[in-house]
């Protein structure tokens, strides 16, 4: 169950709201202050250069010293866990919106609700909420009183396209879905590998990717039947509920069409999808080998050194599934990516000290403003969710425009859940199961590791799912 917030005095609200208003110039006013700042960078060695250097400058301008913990993705999880168990948790940290939601309901984060009504002090001119986009601030909100960190950067996900191979053969860049299979068919009729499609492992993401989409534009209906909290997201939490209350069915007719979409454009990837994996589909693509391939906005500036001027490139999201493939479906395309997935969170024990927790939100207000946002658009290919923030010309095919991922069909449960459909898929795709086995193996599969989730978290429908 969710723990009580613990009220910050009228002393310490008055402190973070002079700290939220000082300039920049002025940060020095907390000099001498230590914070411990956590972030999962992976082993990307460029991500981790910036940051220190950013960390560095931020420290010479407040006098604040950070001790910064990277930890690669694999550890990151199971330490600030071990940390916060601990009560060692780390100041000031960073996380996709399901853990942070999760880590809030725990009791480990401090309420934003009231920061956001109030100015940025590296963004002043306009309430910090209101830098935002519209889909992004309701997803922050838990309820409308409840919001666990304030979001900075998403990577959204494209298909990345030769242009000039899609000219040769005559194909124009597809929109529907109907357009995408009819130049992937264009492209196999003229001897090319119409996409790089990898789906090795789960760090293969392609087939997650593009079923997260492909589910969420042919069931669009199951948002509004599983949303009990009317914020307009399917969570965790609703998500048990509904599978218990037989509203989740891999049976239904829309989600086995769904997958059937998914087989149909198999035939148009290498033979050996089953065995590739992304950067080897990624390397294919930018040798021009293949037409297509997915990936992340993050990966736009290793594409452009190997490609260089040897074809014309862009990149689209997942085309749009119109009522010519199938009836009923919703009509857009819904973004794979695009959630707040770089959030900042500030350790609720800090509402105990009232100068520590004035000077870990001025961090947090520096890291989310433009100045610092630009720099790591410009120089790691990260989207910033700020409306305040300009992008590089470069990234202009990154700005979503798609529909949120409302139902986070194989995204928002767990590792093991990501580690049945990728391994029942495969199965699929090889013809090993039909589409009837694999929508049986889906529900056992989600029945499953729902049970254990329920299980740990004490939800049942007797409390309402925690609800």
């Amino acid at each position: 169950m969710r723990k009580k917030s613990l009220a910050i005095t009228a002393a310490g609200m008055c402190m973070i709201m002079t700290a939220r208003l000082l300039p920049a110039a002025e940060a020095k006013a907390d000099e001498g202050v230590k914070l411990i700042f956590a972030q999962d960078l992976d082993t990307n060695e460029k991500a981790n250069q910036v940051m220190n250097e950013i960390l560095a400058e931020y420290t010479e301008k407040t006098g604040t010293e950070i001790r910064f913990e990277s930890l690669p993705s694999a550890d990151y999880r199971t330490w600030l866990m071990t940390q916060f168990v601990a009560e060692q948790g780390p100041d000031v940290y960073t996380g996709i919106i399901y853990d942070m939601s999760q880590d809030y309901q725990s009791g480990y984060l401090a309420n934003f609700r009231d920061i956001y009504e109030g100015e940025s002090a590296y963004d002043p001119g306009r309430s910090w909420k209101e830098t935002l986009p519209d889909y992004i601030r309701e997803r922050m909100y838990i309820t409308p009183d409840e919001v666990p960190g304030y979001p900075t950067a998403t990577s959204v996900v494209r298909i990345f396209y030769n242009k000039t191979m899609l000219d040769a053969v005559g194909a124009k860049v597809p929109e529907t879905w109907a357009e995408f299979m009819d130049a992937c068919q264009k492209l196999k009729d003229a001897g090319n590998i119409p996409f790089a499609f990898p789906n090795a492992t789960i760090d293969d993401l392609s087939w997650l990717w593009f079923n997260n989409s492909v589910c969420g534009q042919m069931n669009p209906g199951i948002v509004e039947m599983l949303d009990a909290s009317g914020n307009g997201y399917v969570e965790l939490a609703e998500i048990c509920k509904g599978m218990d209350e037989g509203k989740i069915d891999f049976n239904d007719d829309s989600m086995k069409a769904g997958f059937e979409l998914m087989k149909e454009f198999s035939q148009y990837w290498t033979s050996d999808y089953n065995g590739l994996d992304q950067n080897t589909a990624m390397d294919m693509f930018a040798r021009g080998e293949a037409c297509m391939v997915q990936a992340m906005s993050t990966r736009l500036e290793s594409v452009g050194v190997t490609v260089g001027d040897s074809f014309e490139y862009g990149v689209m999201p997942v085309p749009v599934i119109t009522e010519e493939t199938r009836e009923g479906v919703l009509g857009r395309s819904v973004i794979l990516g695009g959630q707040p997935d770089i959030i900042f969170g500030i350790n609720k024990a800090l509402e105990e000290d009232e100068t520590k927790f004035a000077t870990a939100l001025d961090f947090v207000q520096y890291m989310s403003s433009p100045e610092i946002q630009g720099r790591l658009a410009e120089e790691l290919c990260r989207i910033s969710l700020a409306t305040t923030v300009e992008l590089p010309e470069r990234l202009a095919g990154f700005v979503i425009t798609e529909d949120p991922l409302r139902m986070p069909w194989f995204t928002g449960i767990n590792e093991k859940l990501r580690n049945y459909f990728q391994r029942v898929g495969q199965e699929y795709l090889s013809d090993a199961i039909s589409v009837d086995e694999f929508a049986v193996a889906m529900n056992e599969s989600y029945k499953e590791v729902l049970d254990e989730i329920k299980a740990e978290n004490e939800w049942s429908a007797e409390n309402n799912y925690g609800m």
